[in-house]
C-alpha cells in the first residue's frame, strides 16, 4: 500500500451519515422549473475543482464532490486496490443514497491512476430534486459545513441564471482546437493504423490472440477550462457515464463514456461490454450492424472474456449472459452491447472485483494477458488513462465504474483523445481506421471543433459501372484442390457485404470445390467466382473453372496511371487495368496511389527489398487489393524469420530497391527482372517463397 498518512485518518474516522434536502433560495415553490445540471456545474466554477459524475451513476443523475479528505494521483491501478478497501466506521448502516466514498480513475498505463475519498456530496436525483449528503465524519465538521455552503450557493446562482436567461446557451466559440494525430500527420497516422491492423491480423492468424483492441491518439489545443469543456460536451452528447475528474495538478479527465465496466449493487455484479460499431449516417436503423457476423463475433469473444473474469470472484454458477448483441445508439454511431451478471462471492469486496477484472476486456482483447502484451508492442503512443475505468465506490459496498473511452485527457493547455477498435481476423484495415474517426468526430463536434483536414472517413469513389459489374475471386486449384479457399471467400464476403449488403450463399464453398474437382486431372486450374447485383436486394453468383498454364516465374514492370477508386475490391470489370496492360506491354503495369506512393501491379501486390536487407510492402488501404497470397506470404516469412515490414513506399524506394517481387493467387511469387528499364537482381527468394506457400 502507498504511504498515505491520510489513510490512517480515514481508517480510524467515525461518522453518522445524514442528508439535507436543498431547494434554491431564489425559487422555493413546489412548481419551480427543473434545474439544468450544466448551469449548476458551471456555477461551481473552476476554483473548487469539483469532482462531477453526470449521467446514470448508481441510479442518480448528478453527483458532485469538493474538498476530498484523501486524494492521490500518479498511481498505478494496482496501487489502488488496498486503499479502496479502506473505509471509515459508520455508527449505523448507510441510510443516505451515497453520502460519500472513493472517486476513482484507474488509468490503463502506470502512473495515470487517481483516487479521492470524499465524505460529502451534492446529489441530483432523476426527478430533478437535489440533496446534500454527508458521512458526518468526526473532525470534518468545518469542511462539511463549507461544502454545504458551496452547494447552496451554486444551486442559488444556477437558479438565478436559469431564471434570467432560460437554459444555458450554446457557446459559439470552440472549446478545443482541431484534433490532429499525436506525433504525426494525418497520412502518417492512417498508415500506422493500417499497418498495425495488418500486424495484429498476423498475430491472430498465428494463434497469439483471438482479438486485440488497437488504438491511436489525437490532440488539440484546450481553449477553455476543463470543467467548461466537460459541461459543453456532456450537454451535447448526454453519455450514460459522464465524468469530470481533477486528477492532478493541472490535469483532468473529461469522460463521455457510453460503456459500463462494472456495477455492484447488493452483491450483484453487472458488466456491459461494447464491441461492434457502425456509423449511424451509413446505417440509419442499425440493421447492418445487427447482421454483421464480424461485429457479432467480436462482441461474443469479449462477452465470454468478461464472463470468465466475473467467474473468478462470483459464486459458482451465478454468472450468466443476460443480454446478447443488443444494438444501441450513441453519438454518431451504433454499438453492439451485451450484458453479463453474477453474484459476488461472500467476503469479496468491490476492490477485489476490480483487481480481478481490470483492465476492461472490451478495450484489451482476448486472451487478455496476451492482448495486453501485444498492445505494448503495437501501439506507438502510451494510452495514458484512456481505456482504464472511472467511477465511484460507496461505504455500503456498492460501486459503478465506466470504461474510460470517449475521454479527453487535459493537461497544460492541451487535450488528447484516444480512439480505437477491436481487431479480428476479418477486419478490413481501412475500415478500422475509419471507425476510429467515427468515434472521434462527434466528440470534436460537441466541443465546437472538428478533425483536421486529412482525417476523413470517406471511402474512395466507386464508379457505377464497377459496382454494376460486380466483384470476383480467382482461386488456384492444384490437381483439383482449391488453395486457400477460406481466405478467398472471406475476402469476397467482406466486399459483397460492404458493397451490396448481402451475404454469400451457404453452398458457395461446396460449389467452388466441385468446380475444382471437375479438373482434378489438371496440375493447375483456376476457379472464378463472380458476384453481381441482381434485382433490388440480391446478387447472382457464377462459378466456373478453366485450365491454367505453367506458373509465371518472372516479368518486367513499367509505371502506368489509373483512376482513383476503391481498388481494395477485386472488380470484375477490368477494362481500365487491361488498357494499362496494353499500354505497357510486354511489361506489366504498376501503379502509384493518389499521393504518389507505391500501390500495386495490375495482377498482384508488391514487395521491395531495400539496401538494408529488409523486405517492405505497402499497407492495405484503399489503393490496393488485400491479396490472399500477400497475407499468406506475410505469415510464412515471419515463421521463417525473414524481416518484412508493412510501410508506405515511394518512387525513391523503388530506385534504391535491390529486388522486387509481386504476389498473386494464380502466379504465386513472381520475380521482377526489370523495373522501368532498370535491371534488378533476381535472387532465389521468389522460388523459395513460392515453395513455402505451397505452389507447385
Amino acid at each position: 500500500m502507498p504511504d498515505w498518512p491520510e489513510l490512517d485518518r480515514l481508517r480510524t474516522a467515525r461518522g453518522q451519515p445524514y442528508a439535507i434536502e436543498l431547494t434554491p433560495a431564489s425559487d422555493p415553490g413546489a412548481d419551480r422549473p427543473r434545474l439544468d445540471p450544466a448551469t449548476l456545474i458551471s456555477a461551481y466554477g473552476t476554483g473548487s475543482r469539483p469532482i462531477v459524475l453526470w449521467g446514470s451513476w448508481l441510479g442518480d443523475e448528478v453527483i458532485i464532490a469538493v474538498d476530498p479528505l484523501v486524494e492521490r494521483d500518479g498511481l498505478s491501478a494496482a496501487d489502488c486496490w488496498d486503499p479502496l478497501r479502506t473505509w471509515p466506521h459508520l455508527s449505523r448502516p448507510l441510510t443516505v443514497s451515497v453520502g460519500g466514498g472513493w472517486f476513482v480513475a484507474l488509468g490503463y498505463d502506470p502512473g495515470t491512476s487517481w483516487l479521492a475519498f470524499a465524505d460529502a456530496v451534492l446529489r441530483g436525483r432523476p426527478d430533478g430534486t437535489w440533496v446534500f449528503e454527508s458521512l458526518g465524519l468526526t473532525g470534518r465538521e468545518d469542511a462539511t459545513a463549507a461544502a454545504l455552503v458551496r452547494a447552496r450557493a451554486a444551486l442559488e446562482q444556477a437558479a438565478l441564471e436559469q431564471a434570467g436567461q432560460g437554459l444555458r446557451p450554446v457557446p459559439s466559440e470552440p472549446a478545443i482546437g482541431p484534433l490532429a494525430p499525436v506525433g504525426g500527420s494525418p497520412v502518417a497516422a492512417a498508415d500506422e493504423q493500417l499497418a498495425g491492423v495488418e500486424r495484429v491480423i498476423g498475430r491472430i492468424r498465428a494463434g497469439e490472440v483471438y482479438q486485440l483492441n488497437l488504438c491511436t491518439r489525437l490532440t488539440g489545443e484546450l481553449l477553455v477550462e476543463p470543467l467548461e469543456l466537460f459541461v459543453r460536451t456532456v450537454s451535447a452528447t448526454r453519455p450514460a457515464y459522464g465524468a469530470s475528474l481533477p486528477t492532478g495538478a493541472g490535469t483532468s479527465l473529461i469522460s463521455l463514456s457510453p460503456e459500463r465496466f462494472v456495477t455492484l449493487q447488493h452483491g450483484r455484479v453487472t458488466t456491459s461490454p461494447i464491441k461492434g460499431t457502425t456509423k449511424r449516417s451509413e446505417d440509419p436503423d442499425g440493421s447492418r450492424l445487427r447482421r454483421s457476423a464480424k461485429d457479432a463475433a467480436e462482441n461474443v469473444m469479449i462477452t465470454d472474456l468478461m464472463r470468465n473474469d466475473l467467474s473468478r470472484v462470483c459464486t459458482p454458477g451465478s454468472v450468466a449472459v443476460t443480454g446478447l448483441l443488443e444494438v444501441r445508439p450513441h453519438p454518431g454511431v451504433w454499438h453492439l452491447v451485451s450484458t453479463v451478471t453474477g453474484e459476488l462471492a461472500p467476503g469479496v469486496a468491490a476492490a477485489d472485483l476490480l483487481a480481478a477484472t481490470f483492465p476492461p476486456g472490451s478495450v484489451t482483447g482476448a486472451p487478455k494477458s496476451s492482448a495486453v502484451r501485444a498492445i505494448a508492442v503495437e501501439e506507438r503512443q502510451p494510452r495514458g488513462a484512456y481505456t482504464g475505468a472511472a467511477g465511484l465506490l460507496t461505504p455500503d459496498g456498492r460501486a459503478e465504474l465506466s470504461v474510460l473511452i470517449r475521454t479527453f485527457e487535459a493537461s497544460e493547455g492541451a487535450v488528447e483523445l484516444g480512439v480505437g477498435g477491436g481487431i479480428t481476423v476479418d477486419s478490413v484495415p481501412v475500415r478500422e481506421w475509419w471507425e476510429c474517426l467515427h468515434k472521434a468526430e462527434p466528440l470534436a463536434r460537441a466541443a465546437g471543433s472538428a478533425l483536421v483536414a486529412g482525417l476523413h472517413d470517406r471511402p474512395a469513389p466507386v464508379p457505377p459501372e464497377l459496382l454494376a459489374g460486380g466483384v470476383f475471386e480467382s482461386i488456384l486449384a492444384q490437381h483439383g484442390r482449391p488453395l486457400r479457399l477460406a481466405d478467398h471467400l472471406a475476402r469476397l464476403s467482406r466486399s459483397v457485404r460492404e458493397l451490396y449488403d448481402v451475404d454469400l450463399p451457404d453452398d458457395l464453398p461446396a460449389r467452388v470445390t466441385a468446380a475444382a474437382q471437375e479438373r482434378a486431372g489438371e496440375a493447375r486450374s483456376a476457379v472464378r467466382v463472380v458476384v453481381r447485383p441482381a434485382g433490388l436486394d440480391g446478387v447472382e453468383v457464377a462459378v466456373s473453372a478453366r485450365l491454367l498454364g505453367p506458373r509465371l516465374a518472372s516479368c518486367t514492370l513499367a509505371l502506368a496511371a489509373r483512376s482513383v477508386v476503391a481498388w481494395r475490391h477485386k472488380w470484375a470489370d477490368r477494362t481500365e487495368l487491361s488498357a494499362a496492360e496494353e499500354q505497357t506491354e510486354p511489361a506489366l503495369p504498376y501503379f502509384l496511389d493518389a499521393s504518389g506512393r507505391l500501390a500495386e501491379t495490375s495482377r498482384g501486390n508488391l514487395a521491395v527489398l531495400g539496401a538494408d536487407d529488409v523486405w517492405r510492402t505497402p499497407p492495405a488501404g484503399e489503393d490496393l487489393l488485400p491479396g490472399v497470397t500477400r497475407r499468406a506470404l506475410l505469415d510464412v516469412v515471419a515463421d521463417h524469420g525473414v524481416p518484412i515490414e508493412i510501410t508506405p513506399l515511394t518512387p525513391a524506394d523503388l530506385v534504391a530497391a535491390r529486388s522486387v517481387v509481386w504476389t498473386s493467387s494464380l502466379s504465386g511469387v513472381v520475380a521482377v527482372t526489370e523495373l522501368d528499364g532498370r535491371q534488378l537482381d533476381v535472387g532465389p527468394q521468389a522460388g523459395v517463397w513460392a515453395g513455402w506457400l505451397g505452389f507447385d
